[in-house]
This record gives structure tokens, sequence and C-alpha cells, in this order.
């Protein structure tokens, strides 16, 4: 046991000897000095800036404002709202934050943002520590550090509170748990590989992707291995091999508690070998390669996506990235394939993923989604760096024409990608809704206390597949000034397009009540409960409408379908709305023995006309 712990710590020793050889300053004196420092300090800056102003200018939209309105209606330490199957995502630590942030401020954008404007920040820090780490504080490293920080494969999906509270959380364990491994790798040292399973399980709280974080890992470790070793997936292995069946029970673990409580999202048309090809080629072809190199330069299209970028656009950025391939394999050969070779299994995995879950529903169409790819961006750019940078080679000093190719390949980068960007943000900044929400609010100041029948809202602030969700009470339910919804009211009001309430005043689809016995009187209300039967049964959500007249002023019950209704009559003649759910078949009213009887004169039910 001695003299292995001892081949344990030569090994520790010999990989933190390679990891520090293409090193010329230490990481601290390079901070503080270096000149690559910092332009990776303006190449980080200039994205976060303009990402954070645009999320701080963005609001609510489609999933987020059913994110706010359970996160309002359930207690944060209720581990079946955590651990909700949601879309078939399992993400208690969004949950957690969604909670948190609506009870400091509910429906407050600025808030809910600010967390992961930090998360944000924290993973551009840790990005940049890990390339060094890796391969040392050189000129050469800068464009890849400027992909991953401007692509607006990330930059743009994350605008997105829903996607966000995924994205960044993953990107910040994803360079979190690699940072803590390579120390492990160069120091031998337990606690660092504990700190990255501890990453690993912060990533997985947030976003199931954080599975694959052991892949990274161990893919990263491969490529460390000595240029001697002819087997290095081998050496990676059996050097580390605890840690790595520490990562197995962990993605076991994981994978059995993901099927245990979400419902499989494999569904919708079958899939053909054709469909998929067309959605692979589409994912990198239309979205991956363009969004890296400086794309799309085109619009947004629905949701998420964006549009199919021009044709000149498509075929640079792929002429790019083969004669990055063929470069690297020229210049290394054997020690560039393993990079290409890890990045492809990756996409592979990843868009699998996809194709499984979501590629039936939706179509091709899916490839034009940046979300599902965004997780690539770092993985491809640091074994782009490894094919390129070869860390058992000597580290030589850069020639001025070297930094100005590099700076002038940087300023590209962040021109074309802001362009890019600033094209397509609005789409997900969702300005309608806040617009939609500040209408409604305003509303509801100047006529406080109204009736607000909770119906659709238009699809542009929630789409319609939410079904119920898709709701006025999601959207405005927790605005300040406590709207009330499916209240019993004289007078019922439901929101227009633009958020303004509007009266309630026909009924559509209606179905009435079979005349009542009395003459004059229709149904008289006195001693116990009357049944006004309907014609015909109504199925699903429906407005009553009760006309009736009485000498006196109390209370009194409605029962319609599955709810009952507290009501209070008033004297003279009147109407009361109330909204009921379920197959209706017959109305039911009494009153308050202390007050006159009534006379129910009609019954309307049905759907309220579009305001």
């Amino acid at each position: 046991m001695k003299e292995r712990g001892e081949r344990d710590r030569g090994s520790a020793v010999s990989v933190d000897q390679e990891m520090a050889a293409p090193r010329h300053l230490s990481p601290r004196r390079a901070t503080k000095t270096s000149p690559v420092v910092l332009t990776a300090l303006v190449v980080a800056l200039v994205p976060f800036v303009v990402q954070t102003i645009a999320m701080l200018n963005g609001y609510f939209g489609q999933d987020d404002f059913i994110l706010t309105y359970r996160a309002a209606h359930s207690a944060s330490y209720d581990l079946g709202y955590l651990f909700q199957d949601y879309s078939g995502h399992l993400q208690p630590g969004a949950f957690l934050l969604a909670s948190l942030v609506t009870t400091v401020a509910p429906l407050n954008h600025t808030v809910a943002v600010l967390p992961l404007i930090l998360v944000h920040a924290a993973t551009l820090w840790l990005a940049w520590r890990v390339f060094v780490r890796l391969f040392g504080v050189r000129w050469a490293i800068l464009p890849p550090y400027a992909i991953f920080a401007a692509s607006p494969v990330i930059l743009f999906p994350s605008l997105w509170w829903a996607y966000g509270m995924q994205l960044f959380p993953l990107l910040l364990a994803m360079f979190a748990a690699l940072h803590a491994h390579l120390r492990y790798l160069g120091q031998g040292q337990v606690r660092h590989a504990v700190a990255a399973v501890a990453w690993t399980i912060g990533g997985l709280a947030f976003y199931e992707k954080a599975a694959l974080i052991p892949a990274i890992l161990l893919g990263v470790t491969v490529l460390l291995a000595p240029r001697g070793e002819l087997a290095p997936i081998m050496w990676a292995i059996r050097g580390h091999r605890w840690v790595w069946l520490t990562y197995a029970a962990l993605v076991a673990g994981f994978a059995v508690l993901y099927l245990n409580l979400t419902a499989s999202q494999a569904s919708g048309e079958p899939v053909t070998s054709r469909t998929i090809v067309e959605f692979a080629g589409r994912s990198i072809v239309d979205n991956l390669l363009p969004g890296m190199f400086g794309g799309p330069f085109t619009e947004p299209g629905g949701g998420a996506a964006w549009q199919t970028p021009p044709p000149v656009v498509r075929v640079v950025a792929a002429l790019i990235a083969i004669t990055l391939v063929v470069v690297s394999a020229t210049r290394s050969r054997r020690r560039a394939l393993l990079p290409w070779l890890f990045l492809l299994a990756y996409l592979t995995v990843d868009l699998t993923l996809v194709a499984s879950t979501r590629l039936g529903v939706v179509g091709p169409a899916v490839a034009t989604d940046p979300r599902y790819l965004a997780d690539v961006v770092p993985v491809a750019v640091l074994c782009a760096t490894f094919a390129f940078l070869p860390r058992d080679e000597p580290h030589r000093p850069e020639q001025p024409r070297t930094r100005l190719a590099v700076l002038a390949v940087v300023a590209l980068l962040l021109a074309g990608s802001m362009v890019s960007f600033l094209r397509l943000a609005p789409a997900l900044q969702f300005h309608n809704a806040r617009d939609y929400v500040a209408k409604a609010s305003e509303a509801l100041t100047e006529r406080p206390g109204i009736s607000l029948y909770d119906g659709a809202v238009p699809g542009d602030i929630m789409i319609g597949w939410f079904i119920d969700d898709a709701s006025a009470s999601r959207v405005v339910g927790l605005v300040p000034e406590n709207p009330r919804f499916d209240r019993p009211a004289e007078e019922l009001y439901q929101l227009d397009r633009t958020g303004e309430p509007q009266p309630v005043q026909q009924l559509k689809t209606t179905v009435t009540a079979v005349p009542g016995p009395v003459k004059d009187c229709g149904y008289l209300v006195e001693d116990g409960v009357v049944r006004i039967p309907l014609h015909r049964a109504s199925p699903g959500k429906q407005i009553v409408r009760i006309g009736y007249y009485t000498s006196d002023i109390g209370p009194g019950t409605v029962r319609a379908g599955d709810r009952t209704y507290p009501v209070r009559f008033t004297d003279g003649l009147h109407v009361m709305h109330v909204v009921a759910t379920g197959p209706l078949t017959e109305i039911v009213v009494s009153r308050s023995q202390d007050i006159a009887p009534l006379c129910v004169t009609n019954v309307e039910v049905g759907l309220p006309q579009d305001p």
C-alpha cells in the first residue's frame, strides 16, 4: 500500500509538472502584470456588459410566469414543489431560486436576473482560470476564450429567465468542477476531487445535462496523458479509478431519481433516419458553427430559435471549422485527433438527447434553437485548444505579428457576435409581456377590487400549449394590486390583448336553463335549495350568468359544477356572474333564511366573447 501511494503521488507530481510546462509566469503574477490577462478582461467584459444590459432591460415571458406562479403558491421547502416534473426537467435548484426571488420581490425581473448575472460573471472568471491552468498565459488562448465568452449560442437563449436558470449554473458547475479536478490532478489532494464531485451535484440540481460533466473531466484527463502513453484512456482510468467509480455511482443515482420522478418525453411522430440526418446537419451547420464564429447574422425565429443564417455565413463557418481540424491534424497528427474525437462523441450524445425527447414533437426545426447546443460551446473551445496547443511542447514567446493576428481575430469575433446578439436579443426580452403586465397593473390601481375572468392570454405572452397555465392569473396574478380572479360579481371583467380589463358583455356557445315553473318569477328561491336544470350539459370552464331580483340584501350560495360560491344578493333587478369548471347540468341556488325570497329569472352559461 505504501509503495502504491508513492506511485500515485509520483503520478500526481508528473501531471502537475506537465500542467506547469507551458507557463512562463506564475498565475498570480500573470494576473497582475500580463497584457494577455488585461486583454482577456476586455474580451470577457464586452459581451458580459452587453448581455447584462440586455437582461436588465428584459422581462419575464412564457414559462417564467408559470415558475413564478408556482413559486408563490408553494413552500420553498416542499419536496413535491422542488422535485416536480417540469416538461421532462428535474431542476430543484431552479425552483428553489425561483421561490427565493419571488419571496423577496414577486414579479420583479431585475431581482430575478441578478443571481444569474453574478453566476455568469463567476463562470467567465473560472473559465479563464481553467484555460490558464491548462495552457498557460499566452496570446493563443484568447480566441477560444473569446468564442466562449461572446457566443450568441450561449448569450441569446440565456436572456430567457427560465433557461438562464438552467444554463448559467450548468456552465459554472462545469468550469468549477474542471478547475477543482485539475487541482486534484496536479496536487493529488482528495479534497479537490471531492470539490469537483460537489460542483457536479450542484449542476445536476439545475440541469440534467450536468450528468455529462464527469465525461468532460475524463476527456480532459485523457488529453493530459503523457506523450509516451499508447493508451491514454486506460492511463486516465487506472490512475484515478476511484474518482470515476464515484462519478459512475453519482450519475447512476441521478438517473434512477430522474426516471422515477419524470415522465418520458419521447412522443410525437416517429423519427426517421432522414429526419435525424437533417436535424444533425442543421444543428451543426445552421446553429452551432455560425454561433461560434460570430454569427448567425440573421433574425430571430419563434421562441428562442433563430432563422436559418445566410448561405455565405454557413459556408464560411463550415470552412473555418474544417480548416481548423485539417491544420491541427497536419501539425500534431495523433495528438490532435483525440480532442476532435472527444468533441464528436460529446456532440453525438447531445444531439441524441435532443432527438430522443424533442425531435418527434417539434421536428427538424428544433435544430435552429441554440438552447439545445449551448453546453457544447465550452467543450468545443477546450477541445480545439487542446488540438492546437499540445501541452508537452515548450511554450515559445509569441512574435508581435502573432499578437496582432490574435487581436484581429478576437476583435472580429467580438464584433460579429455582438452584432448577431443585438439583432436576436429583442425576441427574448419580452417587452410585449412587460407592457401587458404594466397595463393590467395600472388599470387595477384605478379600479381596485374588480373581478377578472381567468381566461387565456395572447400567444406571444404565453403560448397555448401551456393549456390551463396560459392564463391571466399566471401572468398578472403576482402584481402588487392583488387581482381577484373568478370571484362572483355583478360585473365581470377580462383582460384584452393589451392587458386592459374589459367588461364581459356577451357570451358565446351558450346553454340556457329550462324555463322556471313560477310565472313572472322563474325559479322561486325560498326554503332549502333550488335546482335549475340546463337544456343540455355544458363541459369545461364556463361563465354562469344568473339574472335575479329580490327585495332584500343578504347572503346565499350558488353551486355550479364542482364549485360552490358564497354570494351576496342585492335588492332590485341584478345579474350575478360565477365561474364554474367541470360538466354543468344544473345550477343550484340557496339563500339565507334571514333574507326575503328571490326570483331567478334566467340562467345563461357560456364563454366570454373575445374583447
